[in-house]
């Protein structure tokens, strides 16, 4: 079930960038697009509001950011597993270990109560939705507490 969904996701991040680079001219075709970009547009802005309104996603996140761990919940396991893989990917999170990393990098430099612009410098690939998170989970709580 995770390879058909993440080849799904992919799929689907794919036919989004294609048409983000016709919408944005860097890519022209001699026949138009092949690909409705109201419905991809839809679509994008469906699946972003599905990964960001799960509270058991947010505490899945949280526990990959500070652990390493997967959700293992017997009853919803699977479910929360795929929730938090597909955040990863569609955010493209890297893994936990290099986010530690970068985080220890940007610890000593933190002047603000953000850590985001320095976090996007050592994370350039990851989405800023994903980053701000990031910035809420490891770095908030620690500097207001």
């Amino acid at each position: 079930m995770h390879n058909n969904t993440e080849i799904m996701l992919f799929c689907l991040q794919l036919a989004l960038t294609y048409n983000e680079a016709l919408l944005s001219g860097r890519l022209t075709t001699p026949r138009g697009s092949i690909i409705q970009s109201v419905f991809l547009g839809s679509l994008k802005k469906r699946v972003e509001e599905l990964l960001h309104c799960s509270e058991g996603l947010k505490i899945d996140f949280c526990n990959y950011l500070n652990f390493g761990r997967w959700p293992n919940d017997q009853t919803e396991g699977e479910k929360n597993s795929v929730l938090l893989s597909w955040y990863l990917q569609w955010f493209a999170v890297p893994s936990s270990s290099i986010i530690k990393t970068a985080m220890e990098r940007v610890k000593p430099k933190l002047v603000s109560a953000s850590s985001v612009p320095l976090l996007r410098l050592l994370l350039p690939r990851t989405h800023i939705n994903a980053i701000g998170e990031i910035d809420k989970l490891l770095v908030s709580p620690q500097v207001s507490g």
